[in-house]
């Protein structure tokens, strides 16, 4: 009864254009029914701690799940916040000042340049919301501009990989110790860069980027321009602290999102000479996306409890030859199927060390591998739903260059064992 309740949620979620319905409303009432009708009808649930399984009660088992899930949520809300307050002192509006140049296609690379270094500090589906905000005030051609945007969602997934930081799924595994900041970089920088690369120099050929091209000034005075400036400056260097606050003091990466948070706000105090509203900022936090984020970890937690993910585990290392291939195809159902949940399951199912290769390529497919269709990826549905991008549209000149880039750094990630011999 727990898997129907499962899959019939995943069906709303997946397909929450065609029954018009937001994907937090399946994702919290699946969680809720599971773990009720666990409870109501007394389910055996256990603890999977490596190779140990210890039998629970289910209140204790879930008050442990949902601990685990409100590190993700509280490092999702001081990360929203930090942006906010970046946003309302306009640092994304002074970011305009870098794209100024004269031809197309120099334009085209300072853009997937730029969307594949800011997704890896403020996570990929806000770098894009910024980018195409951005976009609307510098490309007035909708068709152009379209193209621009394209391969903004495919630098932006690409940058969010290789940083615990950039991406929802990433920063998942980073928080379950599956990866260490170090080793994450070390081994998905290069292949995220390889996808990211090969894709715009695809992209740079086409005819619509050809002839020359001029970027509109900011209307910011120049006051407010080194002020948008300075907070966006502190606000992204202080992102950057929290893996190394992490790896100093050992504290959860919640704690140091939260302490980066406090330390933004007491700079704005002190030099804007203004009190933020911090009702103003919680406002402008997309509680939506994270309510999603809690439905659907509690619900993935309640599959986990009951053996079925320990169960399906065995089942696919005993049928496909390698994990390699079992992630390879991780990818692909990435970019139909919302990320997260297949990441959440896939840290449920297995129990390979810190650090093991499978965490990376899991890391690195589910985050690229979302680019290939236009409903793969946080990043394509906000810039489905807020420049109108017709899916076949997409499918047709975008889908084909987002697969290229993705066989590229996976072919990398096959091959470098061979170049640390």
């Amino acid at each position: 009864m727990v898997i129907l309740i499962f899959i019939l949620g995943y069906l709303f979620i997946t397909l929450e254009n065609l029954f018009s319905l937001n994907k937090v409303i399946p994702a919290i009432l699946m969680a809720t029914i599971c773990w009720s009708l666990i409870m109501f009808f007394n389910l055996p649930v256990y603890e999977f701690d490596q190779h140990l399984i210890i039998k629970k009660d289910p209140k204790d088992l879930l008050l442990f799940h949902l601990g685990k899930a409100s590190e993700i949520v509280f490092f999702l809300i001081g990360a929203m916040s930090i942006i906010a307050v970046i946003e309302k002192y306009s640092g994304f509006e002074a970011l305009r000042e870098l794209f100024y140049t004269k031809t197309k296609r120099r334009f085209l690379w300072i853009i997937s340049l730029v969307s594949f270094l800011l997704s890896a500090i403020i996570d990929n589906l806000t770098a894009t919301i910024v980018l195409i905000s951005i976009l609307r005030k510098t490309v007035s051609n909708y068709k152009e501009r379209l193209c621009y945007l394209g391969l903004v969602v495919i630098s932006a997934n690409a940058g969010g990989v290789w940083s615990p930081i950039g991406d929802i799924t990433t920063t998942m595994l980073w928080i379950s110790n599956k990866v260490t900041t170090i080793y994450l970089v070390k081994k998905i920088l290069i292949p995220s860069i390889l996808c990211m690369f090969v894709s715009t120099f695809i992209v740079s050929f086409m005819p619509v980027f050809n002839g020359t091209f001029q970027v509109k000034k900011t209307k910011l005075s120049e006051e407010n321009l080194n002020r948008g400036f300075f907070i966006l400056k502190s606000g992204l260097l202080l992102m950057l602290l929290v893996p190394i606050f992490k790896t100093i003091t050992g504290v959860p990466p919640y704690m140091g999102m939260m302490f980066s948070l406090g330390i933004l706000l007491c700079i704005v105090r002190k030099y804007s000479g203004t009190v933020l509203s911090i009702d103003d900022l919680f406002r402008k936090i997309d509680f939506s996306s994270i309510l999603f984020f809690l439905g659907i970890l509690l619900s993935v937690s309640s599959l986990e409890s009951l053996g079925k993910l320990y169960s399906l585990s065995h089942w696919i290392n005993e049928t496909v030859y390698t994990w390699k291939i079992t992630t390879f195809i991780f990818g692909l159902i990435s970019s139909i199927i919302d990320n997260v949940p297949l990441v959440a399951a896939t840290i449920a199912m297995f129990s390979y060390p810190m650090d093991h290769d499978l965490w990376h390529f899991i890391a690195y497919v589910s985050g690229t591998g979302g680019s290939i269709f236009l409903i793969g990826s946080a990043a394509g549905v906000a810039a489905m739903g807020m420049e109108k991008i017709d899916f076949f549209w997409y499918l047709k000149k975008i889908s084909w260059i987002a697969l290229i880039g993705y066989i590229s750094g996976f072919v990398y990630l096959l091959i470098y064992p061979f170049f640390s011999l």
